[in-house]
């Protein structure tokens, strides 16, 4: 008999909709580590060898503009930038998420225009759309089942994305504030919070951004005290993603109180964020090279990537009343 393609094909996207299918291979990834035994209790379910329990938390990050913005943001300069909850249900894995959705506009800042809220995706698609992917237990004697249920109530309510990052108002959340309230609500200690830079550029940036909060619950502070589970990434080595990790160390290190956000970022009512040409050639030089230093260790690298930096953007002297470039 004839099959209608087009009509199977939209069943088997619902199916998968529905259900999580688990299409991730492992074979297609760069790096693919997993600690096992990071969790005594048999796991709810395995994804590629990775042992999943509810309560676990995913932190990610795309290697974008808008990640170097937010690493910047922050004064502590942290690894990750996105957080979310992973959730088993009928012995699929799920995450949720607290997602903004950016609609470009040629009028008013785009904090305007930022809609999306709390999401719930199959966790094998969120792996595979990410650049680097770390999976951490919660810290000991939290209940996972507990957060995992808050941040279900969450995305049922409907609730809404924050893009003014304002703690005080529990009515809408970014991620780093979903993920932490999700963890109180297993019992978590609370999440530290960390003020943003104190940049002069970066100040005016988020007052035309009409941010009025002066601190933030960055993503490498919710998984600060949690045991990692996993380190993903499809297209980096492990020797790249700690490469990638120094480099925006590096950035961040170097953008002090009267560096110029220009400097690093620029900007589009369109494209919204780029990277500037000089911080781009920087950034592909380490990904490179960075290629060949598996067993390098983590000194060495850090070391290579200043080396790098000061090929690249010029020599680093620590100062506040001169800003000419990245390298002063």
């Amino acid at each position: 008999p004839k099959v209608n393609i087009s009509r199977s094909l939209a069943i088997c996207g619902l199916v998968a909709a529905i259900s999580g299918c688990v299409t991730l291979q492992r074979s297609g990834f760069a790096t693919w580590e997993i600690d096992d035994d990071s969790n005594p209790a048999p796991p709810e379910a395995v994804l590629e060898g990775i042992p999943l329990h509810s309560g676990q938390i995913v932190a990610s990050e795309q290697g974008s503009p808008q990640s170097l913005f937010l690493s910047l943001l922050v004064a502590e300069s942290l690894p990750w930038v996105h957080t979310g909850v992973v959730a088993i249900e009928d012995g699929v894995p799920w995450l949720y998420e607290a997602q903004g959705e950016i609609r470009p506009s040629l009028k008013g800042p785009p904090t305007r225009n930022i809609g999306g809220g709390v999401r719930r995706v199959p966790l094998d698609s969120f792996i595979e759309r990410e650049r680097f992917i770390g999976i951490f237990d919660p810290p000991s004697g939290v209940d996972g089942a507990a957060v995992a249920r808050y941040a279900r109530e969450r995305y049922l309510q409907g609730t809404r994305f924050d893009a003014y990052f304002d703690t005080s108002d529990p009515s809408k959340v970014y991620c780093g504030e979903f993920t932490a309230l999700a963890l109180s609500a297993g019992g978590a200690p609370p999440r530290r919070v960390s003020p943003f830079t104190a940049n002069r550029s970066l100040g005016i940036m988020l007052d035309w951004l009409e941010i009025r909060s002066n601190a933030v619950i960055p993503a490498g502070m919710v998984v600060e005290d949690g045991r990692r589970v996993a380190l993903l990434s499809p297209g980096d080595s492990r020797a790249q993603i700690a490469a990638y990790f120094a480099m925006k160390d590096e950035l961040h290190r170097r953008f002090t109180p009267e560096q110029k956000l220009g400097n690093v970022l620029s900007f589009s009512p369109i494209r919204m964020l780029g990277v500037q040409p000089e911080v781009r050639a920087f950034m592909d030089r380490v990904n490179d090279e960075a290629a060949g230093w598996d067993g390098l260790s983590s000194p060495d690298l850090i070391a290579r990537v200043r080396e790098i930096a000061a090929g690249s953007l010029g020599e680093f002297v620590p100062a506040t009343s001169v800003s000419a470039g990245l390298g002063y």
